[in-house]
């Protein structure tokens, strides 16, 4: 699972250090170097045999009815994600890998040169941006978080990101779990729906780490299901019922598994890519995992597409992009930022206000283009490795830890 609090720390330190040297990321004259990517130059890349889940722009919605179909269920889990620092085919590290995370959620191609003269179509700078801080990514990707994530390693050496994919495979930290319903087998298909689940935690004591072969079975965290707090999770409940050693089969499946709280109702299939939503236009809940809680955060617009293998069997390649608004993001991140710096106002404040909130690339809701206002929600996209699972029967509370300030 995304660890914001990763992602926020890294963030606190690379300010820290900004700061002791008497500076802000992203000064003046701070420019990338031009051969690391093509940035926001336009088009998409050519595909060899049809659309990827890579692809900037997801392949749209096919005709007929969205209607069910009766079609098959398929469940995949996370065992890679990907935030910005290493790049999703060749699993380096690469600083300059957010550039290919992501979508083109506002449908305009920021050059550098454009975000150097504020004259975006989308939105202005917010204050205190630095001179770059609307510009694209590859083939004109929103992606202001990874760009936040990249400009911080470039100041701080922190391995986040390889601590975070040494957590999935082993399944100790939270993931996703995607379900994908009414896969008819056809190649198009105008509806399938989709949901998205939380994992709970594998405890090393007694749960052997994942295999990743396709006999995994994880158990869902039940706050990422629609059921209230202490609901009875029904037989399939139980720590005896857990992935540990496949046992789960012979337990009953718990209701709440058929109870996502996370669903994408208009999904669709298009040539083997499935789409959670139209892109920009699908507010959407998505899941976050804060501080060993999980946190619901509101967005504009999400859309994961996912490549899938001419069976619907396998993933090929999958990115999400989300677009978070200004209020969102001081709802649930200024509480991040302030339990980070040790619960000091002034130090949580600083972290927002020089460091996070400068970089909102995309105009205010729900169109996110706002010609010539300042730039009131943030770009946020993963890329994602997914695995195929068995269908989870156990639903458990999983873990939680009170805010510290």
């Amino acid at each position: 699972m995304v660890s914001l609090s990763r992602f926020a720390a890294l963030a606190s330190s690379a300010l820290a250090v900004a700061v002791s040297c008497q500076a802000v990321l992203g000064i003046e004259d701070k420019e990338l170097d031009p051969n690391l990517g093509s940035g926001g130059t336009g088009g998409a890349p050519d595909a060899q045999s049809g659309p990827t889940g890579a692809d900037p722009v997801p392949p749209g919605r096919p005709p007929g009815d969205p209607v069910p179909g009766g079609g098959a269920t398929r469940w995949f889990a996370a065992r890679t994600i990907f935030i910005g620092t290493h790049d999703p085919e060749t699993r380096k590290a690469d600083k300059t890998a957010w550039r290919r995370i992501g979508h083109d959620i506002d449908g305009e191609c920021t050059t550098l040169e454009i975000s150097k003269s504020n004259s975006s179509a989308t939105c202005k700078q917010p204050s205190a941006a630095s001179v770059d801080s609307l510009e694209d990514g590859d083939d004109c990707r929103d992606n202001a978080a990874g760009r936040l994530v990249a400009v911080g390693t470039q100041v701080v050496s922190i391995n986040f990101e390889p601590e975070l994919h040494a957590g999935l495979l082993t399944a100790e930290t939270p993931t996703y779990i995607l379900r994908l319903d009414d896969l008819s087998g056809d190649a198009d298909d105008p509806y399938v729906r989709g949901a998205l689940y939380v994992s709970v935690p594998r405890n090393p004591a007694f749960e052997k780490a994942p295999s990743w072969d396709g006999a995994d079975q994880f158990t869902i965290d039940q706050a990422s299901t629609d059921a209230p707090a202490g609901a009875d999770a029904g037989d399939g409940g139980t720590a005896d019922a857990g992935p540990k050693d496949g046992g789960g089969d012979a337990a009953p499946p718990s209701p709440l598994v058929d109870k996502p709280l996370f669903v994408f109702d208009k999904g669709y299939l298009s040539k083997n890519v499935w789409v959670s939503g139209d892109l920009g236009k699908s507010p959407e809940k998505v899941p976050l995992f804060v501080f060993d809680r999980l946190t619901v955060v509101d967005t504009l617009s999400t859309t994961l597409a996912v490549q899938l293998t001419p069976k619907h069997d396998q993933v090929v390649s999958s990115q999400l992009s989300a677009a978070v608004a200004t209020s969102e993001i001081e709802k649930y991140f200024r509480p991040i930022a302030l339990e980070l710096v040790g619960c000091v106002p002034a130090l949580g404040g600083l972290l927002m206000d020089s460091y996070v909130l400068p970089a909102r690339d995309l105009g205010a809701g729900p169109t996110m283009i706002t010609p010539g206002k300042p730039c009131d929600a943030q770009s946020f996209a993963f890329a994602f490795e997914w695995k195929p699972v068995k269908p989870p029967v156990s639903v458990l509370p999983g873990p939680t830890k009170p805010p510290k300030c």
